[in-house]
């Protein structure tokens, strides 16, 4: 005659086989949302960091970046760089385009935009220090900043805002443009003789009184490059 089994042991053997089968299930569960995740049953691995995880940089051109300055066409044969202040509190590439909108050249034809082909910001409408190209520069065509044809054909117009015969610029504007000044410099070869105030070709006090020239190009080199 078998032995029977206690009530005791018979109440232990099923909390045994009730919590085996919660174990299984709890596993069994577990494979099931890896796959979900997956779609192959295994673990789903780390997500790829790629470019859309990477920071946006801020706006502006980064300085520290070797030609960063380089258009996306075919470069014009620039022989100098003219220095200019917007003689205004502020300003941006946008309020300088929509003023020289309204300018005529000697044939009485209205100007494309803005005649520069850089704008140095002073915190008023764009960053302080902050570098942006214009059309011209990005397109690659004659500047209308100069007074003077062969200036505006073959020389960079930089811009920076501010009004220089009431205010100096700011030190992160003046570090802007010695760093603008160099790699254009030394990607044109345009020695530091070429690099002109737009007082030194025309009848005016731009850029200011108080412009820091000697500042500004102080490290150029006197030659070009290659010379």
């Amino acid at each position: 005659m078998p032995e029977r089994v206690s009530g005791t042991r018979r109440h232990g053997w099923d909390l045994f086989l009730t919590g085996f089968a919660m174990l299984l299930l709890t596993a069994l569960m577990g494979d099931l949302a890896a796959a979900l995740t997956t779609g192959t049953g295994a673990p789903a691995p780390p997500r790829a960091t790629g470019p859309r995880d990477t920071p946006t940089p801020p706006r502006g051109i980064a300085l520290n970046e070797p030609d960063r300055f380089e258009p996306p066409v075919a470069s014009r044969a620039w022989k100098s760089i003219v220095l200019h202040h917007s003689a205004t509190s502020q300003g941006n590439v946008a309020s300088i385009d929509a003023v020289h909108r309204k300018q005529k050249d000697r044939s009485g034809n209205p100007w494309l935009g803005i005649g520069y082909h850089f704008v140095v910001g002073n915190g008023q409408q764009m960053a302080d220090g902050e570098i942006q190209p214009t059309f011209r520069w990005i397109r690659q065509l004659a500047g209308a900043h100069a007074g003077s044809r062969d200036f505006n054909e073959s020389g960079i117009g930089v811009c920076l805002i501010g009004n220089f015969d009431e205010r100096a610029p700011t030190a992160k504007q003046v570090a802007a443009v010695r760093e603008l000044l160099r790699a254009l410099a030394r990607h044109y070869a345009i020695p530091r003789e070429r690099i002109f105030r737009h007082l030194d070709i025309q009848a005016t006090l731009c850029p200011g009184r108080l412009f820091p020239w000697d500042q500004a190009v102080a490290g150029l080199p006197l030659e070009p490059k290659g010379s």
